[in-house]
């Protein structure tokens, strides 16, 4: 209900702003640094998981609300995933995932003109699909098992659910030109594995783009704009 329910307002956002003045779009890329939670009922697994590297590609788009509010949309292809390492008397252990989601973000910004940039930071949440998944486990530096998770919610046969949610939080500075910078911070609120145990991905990120507007008045205005003393 709530896949319906999201996708639903995303159909709409982009619908609204195919016909509206400032609305503005363009190519979005970065970096994420990935750290899965894993917790059972009888046992947590802290500092055993470390950050894994991913990118983030696709694009964003921007409805003006007012002056200092919009609502910004993202489509991505995002990176995701963990691993963990343990070490015991004569056994070594580790595990390694990897994750490729399409991710479909709504965040409402608040901005703040200083001159030729604005300020910006947004809250918001996601939904995305997993449409990539490997993993391998090795014992003592031996591999056991490698290859593509089951994805599922089957608590008995799958390893990975096909859909994932959560809050975004973002901040960071865009040029009045169009040149687009944040950081930001994805955090998982559903359970990834259909199993016992709870499997929650937390993602630090930056971003870098360029958004240009679809209008000819608006690129005028911000161009004017950018070079107020």
């Amino acid at each position: 209900m709530f896949k319906k329910i999201f996708l639903s307002f995303i159909a709409i956002v982009f619908i609204s702003q195919l016909g509206f003045a400032q609305f503005r779009m363009g190519p979005i890329g970065g970096l994420n640094f990935n750290r899965q939670i894993f917790k059972s009922n009888t046992y947590r697994y802290n500092d055993v998981f470390t950050t894994k590297l991913g990118l983030n590609l696709g694009l964003i788009t921007d409805l003006t609300i007012s002056k200092n509010i919009s609502l910004q949309s993202e489509l991505l292809y995002t990176q995701r995933g963990g691993n963990f390492k343990t070490e015991r008397i004569n056994i070594s252990e580790e595990y390694n995932a990897k994750l490729g989601y399409v991710s479909m973000p709504v965040t409402l910004v608040g901005k703040l003109d200083v001159k030729g940039a604005y300020l910006i930071a947004g809250a918001g949440v996601y939904l995305e699909k997993l449409i990539f998944s490997s993993y391998s486990f090795s014992s003592n530096g031996v591999n056991i098992e490698s290859g593509p998770l089951k994805v599922g919610t089957n608590m008995y046969t799958d390893q990975m659910k096909p859909w994932n949610a959560g809050v975004k939080l973002k901040a960071g500075f865009e040029l009045k030109k169009g040149m687009y910078c944040v950081a930001f911070y994805d955090i998982s609120t559903t359970d990834l594995n259909p199993q016992f145990t709870i499997n929650r991905n937390k993602t630090f990120g930056v971003q870098l783009g360029y958004i240009f507007s679809l209008t000819e008045e608006d690129r005028y205005n911000r161009f004017e704009n950018f070079y107020e003393f």
